[in-house]
């Protein structure tokens, strides 16, 4: 607390003390020892000498001088206090990196784990690696993904996580694994809402390995079985653009 009033007051201070500064230099200025400016004459004083003293002259740059080091010493402390801030930005900044770290490592080993919930069709386990398939964790999505499908083959949820699974893939440039999944999706479950999506992606998949032909069959293919599906239509700009 008294860094960051210290920090708030140093400005105003160093103000102050420019002002006070500034005042004495133009009066110490103004006398010019003594002499009166040749551009405003002024009517000739008789008496006594109206110059400054030698004594007066000295506790006048005594006084500057003072101010010069008072100034200094609170530039410094501004200055002291600006680095401390950015250090303390910069330790909070990795405060927050380190906790990332950990709750990503947490919700890996969460989806890791076997007995995720006692939902016997593994309800949960899905749900945990689809929610990092959004937050773009893809990695630990696709762990996720084939941890659900090796602990419930049999979960209704089963297609939509080889569907997922292939897409992950897909979008990790990793298409090998893509076609993997997406066959499995085509070939075992055709009656399936995501075979039209996946049959379509699979076309997509193979024509990118350089298997034109499979390619150009697959995409025919959601053309003709899913002929209403966004997929078909997909597939038939695929087709012109691309063959």
């Amino acid at each position: 607390m008294m860094s960051s009033s210290l920090l708030k007051s140093a400005p105003i201070l160093l103000f102050s003390m420019i002002g006070s500064f500034n005042a004495l230099a133009d009066t110490w200025s103004s006398l010019d020892g003594g002499q009166v400016s040749a551009a405003k004459p002024v009517a000739t004083v008789t008496g006594p000498s109206n110059g400054i003293s030698k004594s007066a002259s000295q506790m006048l740059l005594s006084e500057i001088d003072s101010l010069k080091s008072e100034v200094q010493v609170l530039q410094g402390r501004v200055d002291e206090q600006e680095y401390e801030l950015k250090k303390l930005k910069e330790e909070q900044k990795q405060r927050y990196l380190d906790l990332d770290r950990r709750i990503s490592q947490l919700l890996t080993s969460e989806a890791a784990q076997t007995p995720i919930s006692a939902d016997s069709d593994g309800k949960d386990a899905y749900e945990a690696a689809f929610l990092l398939m959004k937050q773009q964790k893809l990695n630990e999505a696709a762990t996720g993904f084939k941890v659900f499908l090796e602990k419930h083959p049999k979960s209704d949820l089963a297609v939509n996580g080889y569907y997922w699974l292939g897409q992950i893939y897909y979008n990790q440039a990793n298409l090998d694994e893509a076609r993997k999944a997406f066959t499995i999706v085509v070939n075992q479950f055709p009656q399936h809402q995501k075979s039209a999506d996946s049959t379509y992606k699979l076309g997509v998949v193979l024509h990118r390995l350089g298997d034109t032909g499979l390619a150009k069959k697959m995409l025919l293919a959601v053309q003709r079985d899913f002929p209403e599906s966004a997929s078909a239509r997909f597939a038939e700009k695929y087709l012109k653009d691309n063959f």
